[in-house]
């Protein structure tokens, strides 16, 4: 056999396919949903401020808390540039690219979880 023909021989019975052909599953953003926690939810054990101006969602660092309402009655994390995740019901939710430089959070300026009297997860 030549190296042509040893090239062009499928292998186990399939042709080998270049990577660039490869086609993957395209990534499905969900709707943010309306909190659920922005009202009437039991307080935190920790004490803690959320600021007074909001900022958007993109200028938000990965790590920090956040409240998704003015009121802060709820705490986030952001986890990466499109998840975070809810710290009173423990359920993540996913910022589209096309609402990321639009949606506002309040974020978390002062937290004292030495006041806490039990741990809040």
């Amino acid at each position: 056999m030549t190296d042509q023909q040893i090239s062009d021989k499928p292998l186990n019975g399939q042709r080998p396919s270049p990577i660039n052909s490869r086609k993957g599953k395209k990534k499905e953003w969900k709707d943010l949903t309306i909190d659920p926690l922005s009202e009437g939810h039991e307080s935190h054990q920790a004490d803690y401020v959320v600021g007074k101006n909001p900022i958007t969602w993109a200028l938000l660092e990965v790590g920090q808390l956040f409240s998704r309402s003015k009121s802060g009655k709820n705490l986030h994390v952001k986890l990466n540039d499109g998840r975070a995740i809810c710290l009173d019901s423990r359920r993540p939710i996913e910022f589209k690219p096309s609402i990321r430089n639009s949606t506002q959070v309040w974020v978390v300026t002062n937290f004292n979880s030495t006041s806490a009297s039990k741990a809040d997860f």
